[in-house]
């Protein structure tokens, strides 16, 4: 059971970092800034791909986040390993901005996008209305960057911490446990 609790919390960091590091250098820049993608799509649509790619990664980030609260939970319950006050800190921060992303931060940028291209459900939008979503949109799409960046910092830590934990339980002689 030690070696399945290791390597869930080791494969789930490692999923996680993955998918962050994917998606900040790789997803991001190519669907949000690639010229001639906006040409060939339409800035619209590509809107409306990374909105839809953004929802998918909040969801994953919030998974991963649960994960890692339960298998540090399970580590103290069943090997009886103490709760590290910095670990837990970090994935709290970790779960604070996780929800924020997903419950707060998305919907919100999916309103302004609707709103900037005129999309919107029950009508278009005036220009004045397009130019101040664009303008929010920014800044909310900037906090959403910083946000997203603070994260992957919290990620790294977390697989470093993981990665580098001893397997030992803090009462118990390792002997004792066979699995």
């Amino acid at each position: 059971m030690i070696v399945v609790l290791r390597l869930v919390g080791v494969m789930n960091a490692a999923v996680w970092f993955g998918a962050a590091i994917f998606f900040t250098i790789a997803v991001a820049p190519v669907v949000l800034t690639t010229p001639l993608l906006k040409q060939y799509v339409g800035e619209a649509w590509l809107g409306i791909v990374a909105q839809m790619i953004l929802e998918r990664y909040f969801i994953l980030q919030l998974c991963c986040c649960i994960v890692a609260i339960v298998h540090q939970m399970a580590e103290w319950l069943y090997l009886g390993k103490p709760l590290h006050q910095w670990t837990m800190a970090v994935l709290s921060g970790l779960f604070v901005i996780a929800v924020a992303d997903s419950a707060w931060l998305e919907p919100r940028l999916n309103l302004l996008h609707e709103i900037k291209y005129g999309y919107r459900r029950g009508g278009s939008s005036t220009p004045q209305q397009k130019f101040e979503a664009a303008k929010v949109f920014r800044r909310y799409h900037g906090l959403s960057q910083t946000m997203n960046l603070l994260a992957l910092c919290g990620v790294g830590v977390l697989v470093w911490r993981v990665s580098t934990s001893n397997n030992t339980p803090r009462f118990v002689p390792a002997n004792k446990f066979r699995s």
